[in-house]
């Protein structure tokens, strides 16, 4: 493609050892989250962490560090017998339980049945050519000898008659690291919002409740959505998109795809959206209703533990935890 408009990484940070150079031009707070992530990586070498030595020593980005550190810490538990107390504690008393279940909160059997039957689509996996199961994330080989890290509850199918080379990401994210090739051709995928075409290069594209999502750490991309010009989208770029448009995105690649290294980065993100990535690691169902379905959280989240995830969210913002039973959590 020759046209169209254009999304560079003017701006926007860029991957690997690029975004670490912009760290001195963010805010201390910022910079701490994407080294955060960084630090998870694997093969991560002494010139980096000879950077982050650096940056931690200024004073102010020490005080970030440490006070994300707390955060982080109060989001683990230490032992079983802690995630106990911390379901017990979310547990609703049964008088309110009953006004909620007569409010008509739930048609809670309808609900549940859903979700058991969502369980069982995960587990039959439909006719979906790669799946994930809750809480699973897992990484196969394509058969253009592409990587591509699935999240978890996902679901992605073939859309070409054969290979690899055109995905559609039915739901949840997938990361691909796809070698580049002058023979080869565009490889797609898509969404239901959109189609992502690119020549070779690593991509982390997904759908997240009513929108979708494109970050790109090598290469170049195109996004084309019916009606509107193809969007290039450089490397160093993210941007969501949906029925509505495009939107870019302040996060960098490392933040959009800190999901792989078990990390959920929110930005001003809707509480729906948030919610719809928590249940796809916890095993339970988690529900917005109400004036909470409005509200907009920031955060970085540990997906290993969904129920700590959620106490996070209602400190930080103006809704309500309800727990009723083992299964089901309301924000509201």
């Amino acid at each position: 493609m020759s046209s169209g408009r254009e999304l560079g990484a003017k701006g926007a940070s860029g991957a690997g050892g690029a975004s670490h150079a912009n760290h001195a031009a963010r805010s201390p707070e910022r910079a701490a989250i994407e080294w955060e992530v960084r630090l998870r990586e694997e093969g991560m070498g002494a010139h980096e962490q000879a950077d982050f030595d650096s940056w931690r020593r200024d004073a102010a980005n020490a005080r970030a560090w440490d006070a994300l550190q707390a955060r982080l810490a109060r989001m683990r538990p230490a032992a079983a017998a802690e995630r106990a107390a911390v379901a017990d504690a979310l547990r609703v008393p049964s008088e309110k339980r009953r006004k909620l279940l007569r409010a008509g909160f739930g048609g809670m059997a309808a609900v549940l049945g859903l979700v058991a039957a969502r369980d069982a689509a995960h587990r039959l996996g439909l006719d979906a050519d790669w799946r994930s199961a809750i809480g699973e994330r897992r990484t196969v080989s394509l058969a253009d000898g592409s990587r591509m890290t699935i999240d978890a509850g996902s679901r992605v199918y073939r859309t070409a008659a054969s290979g690899d080379s055109a995905l559609c990401v039915s739901s949840g994210q997938v990361l691909v690291r796809m070698p580049a090739s002058r023979t080869a051709g565009a490889r797609r995928i898509e969404t239901a919002h959109g189609v992502v075409e690119t020549a070779g290069g690593t991509l982390n594209v997904g759908r997240i409740n009513r929108h979708s999502v494109l970050a790109v750490g090598a290469g170049d991309a195109w996004l084309s959505q019916p009606g509107r010009e193809p969007l290039h989208v450089a490397a160093g770029a993210s941007v969501t998109f949906s029925a509505a448009g495009t939107e870019r995105l302040a996060q960098s690649f490392e933040l959009v795809s800190a999901w792989t290294r078990g990390i959920f980065v929110a930005d001003n993100l809707p509480l729906p959206a948030l919610v719809d990535v928590f249940n796809r690691y916890d095993t339970g169902l988690i529900h917005v209703t109400g004036a909470a379905a409005e509200v907009r959280v920031s955060g970085v989240f540990l997906l290993g533990d969904i129920p700590r995830a959620l106490i996070q969210v209602a400190d930080s913002a103006p809704v309500e935890l309800t727990r009723i039973g083992d299964y089901l959590s309301v924000l509201s």
